[in-house]
């Protein structure tokens, strides 16, 4: 969400959260495969949303989004 905001005109920073987001996609993949569906979301979005000009409502949906989607594979896989 940083990068969509505070640090939207930042390339690094959109590198390192991209960076991020892939290590924890393999992390996940690892523990559960198929926690690796919700954190290629996570990696696609840390890659094509920043830079985009979204305001801060949009921005805040797609990370609730998010958040309720990995709520439910949590809840779906080990509830």
């Amino acid at each position: 969400m940083k990068t969509m905001i505070r640090e939207r005109n930042s390339e690094a920073y959109r590198r390192g959260s991209v960076a991020y987001h892939a290590v924890a996609l393999v992390a996940a993949a690892l523990l559960d495969p198929w926690l690796a569906v919700p954190f290629a979301l996570y990696l696609a979005r840390a890659a094509v949303l920043p830079g985009r000009g979204l305001g801060v409502p949009l921005v805040g949906a797609v990370e609730v989004g998010c958040s309720l989607l990995l709520l439910g594979f949590l809840a779906g896989g080990y509830g």
